[in-house]
């Protein structure tokens, strides 16, 4: 039986979604597969690119271990694991010699600088792709043959084109969360242990729920793509790779191959006490099939529901089923409030939709939770008018929301991507992407510190509105740059610890003290965009 070995330095949720579904379909067609996961967080990068992450020597000869004797190692990984993907296939092919295959939309953007590191690249999805290779590889033949997978020929790289997309996603079996053959780096152990139930359980996603509390959640995604064209994203770039193809991009699985997961998995572990859908835009979905899904959710599962929406996806039938099954949150993506930056950012939606959509999660206040709205800075072509105009769309929202504040990231191959590099803007591609944080604090700006003061629930509006008129713009003007808006920051920030740790200990949470006390022991803190 061949064997393959899959290692994904990943975020610490350990969801993995792509390798869990590579996992599961090499098990179907008859590999022996192994998944180590790595789970760690990008809150250590700096804005100049100046620190790369590494893994232990002791840790990746544990890795190695348990990759010796594979006919093939597999990295997955995002952009921003880069160096730690690096690290990991250098290890494998200098110290095991064993061939080594990229994968992820990342190795499926750069095929070419994947193979300046690794044997082979699988470009598309690979639930196909890389059973042939391995089985090629095990039979002694080259994969100059398999779809999908790129490699070199002496010099010459060998474009074997795109893995075909699965047309019919309820054809795979579920994400493998068996714990079978699966193992994880456990930071709090400080070595590769076995996935049991009680280390996944540990590692699960706590969100917050009603009355402080926490609540272990199992993530999933029922869909692959998306229906926008965000300029920012990658998930445009891939869409584009296959728009000739017989299959369209965007996918979903039906609503009995979705609740069939959710039952094995919640049987399985019922330590898990909610489900969040990962899916960017779940709204998306006909009414039907939100309908049905409603019903059989409600049914069966029970469970807390979370999920993600677009102010152009959401609609109040669509939301009133889900809550009546069992929705408890939504968060939904707006970006920025000014039209110079949407039409950037392709984003359709107008001041209008959005106060549309938080209305509608507002008017439902007491049966959600506060939302969180995503929004991005820090955009080279943003000025200070544009994020003027996303502070005074904010303030028009009803409160109480919380914010998910992203840096821009220009991820290989968007289309802002191309825009920056034709400008002159990206130089170094390691430093200015692949190490760049995902978050940087807005305390530079006054735009930037009023935007920071939405964070929280209970500044005046009268005080917002004070804080906006030109005489407060000119004086706020004046303090740039300026030590005030880092000082403010800092506090603000103890202040928002101090009431968390307060309340963790009101409601008896000592485990999300506990938690933050170990990340900050192993100096890996998690990348601080979500405030509420």
């Amino acid at each position: 039986m061949p064997r393959l070995t899959l290692f994904s330095p990943t975020p610490p949720d350990l969801s993995a979604f792509g390798v869990r579904s590579l996992q599961a379909s090499l098990k179907a067609a008859g590999c022996d597969v192994r998944l180590v996961l790595f789970p760690g967080s990008i809150g250590r990068l700096r804005e100049d690119g100046s620190f790369a992450y590494r893994y232990p020597d002791r840790l990746v000869g544990e890795a190695l271990d348990l990759a010796a004797g594979s006919d093939l190692v597999g990295v997955s990984f995002f952009t921003s694991y880069f160096d730690r993907a690096v690290q990991l296939t250098r290890a494998v092919r200098d110290r095991l010699g064993l061939p080594v295959v990229w994968g992820g939309i990342h190795a499926t953007l750069r095929p070419e600088e994947g193979l300046s590191h690794a044997d082979f690249v699988c470009r598309g999805e690979g639930e196909h792709a890389l059973p042939a290779l391995l089985h090629a590889l095990a039979r002694g033949r080259g994969a100059e043959a398999v779809p999908g997978i790129w490699c070199r020929h002496g010099e010459e790289i060998v474009d074997n084109g795109l893995a075909p997309l699965v047309a019919d996603l309820d054809s795979l079996p579920f994400f493998d969360f068996s714990g079978d053959n699966q193992f994880v780096h456990a930071p709090e152990a400080g070595r590769i242990v076995p996935l049991s139930p009680e280390v996944l359980r540990r590692a699960l996603p706590q969100v917050p729920y009603r009355d402080g509390r926490l609540l272990r959640v199992y993530r999933t995604m029922t869909d692959r793509g998306c229906p926008h064209h965000c300029a920012y994203c990658n998930v445009p770039t891939v869409k584009a790779l296959f728009r000739h193809g017989p299959t369209p991009y965007f996918r979903h699985r039906s609503v009995p191959h979705v609740l069939a997961e959710l039952r094995d998995v919640t049987r399985r572990y019922p330590f898990i006490e909610g489900v969040q859908l990962f899916d960017d835009t779940f709204f998306s979905r006909s009414l039907d099939w939100i309908e049905a899904f409603a019903a059989a959710y409600k049914a069966d599962i029970g469970l807390p529901l979370f999920c993600q929406a677009s102010p152009a996806t959401l609609e109040a039938k669509k939301l009133d089923a889900l809550i009546e099954a069992g929705l408890c949150y939504v968060e939904m993506g707006i970006q920025t409030g000014s039209p110079k930056m949407r039409a950037l950012y392709r984003r359709p939606e107008s001041d209008g939709q959005v106060l549309s959509g938080a209305t509608l999660l507002h008017a439902r206040q007491g049966r959600l939770l506060p939302p969180d709205y995503h929004v991005i800075i820090d955009a080279p072509w943003e000025d200070e008018e544009d994020l003027l105009a996303t502070v005074r769309l904010l303030a028009r929202l009803p409160k109480p929301f919380g914010l998910a504040i992203a840096s821009l990231l220009f991820f290989p191959d968007t289309a802002l991507y191309a825009k920056a590099r034709a400008e002159g803007r990206i130089r170094d591609e390691e430093a200015a992407i692949y190490r760049r944080p995902f978050f940087i604090p807005p305390r530079r700006t006054y735009p930037g510190f009023l935007l920071y003061l939405l964070t929280f629930q209970r500044i005046p509006k009268r005080l917002l509105a004070l804080l906006q008129t030109p005489r407060a713009l000119a004086i706020g003007k004046r303090l740039e740059p300026s030590p005030v808006y880092k000082i403010i920051y800092v506090l603000g920030e103890s202040c928002r610890l101090a009431a968390k740790g307060a309340g963790a200990l009101r409601h008896g949470n000592v485990s999300r003290i506990t938690g933050w006390l170990a990340r900050l022991w192993r100096h890996d803190p998690v990348a601080a965009g979500r405030k509420g």
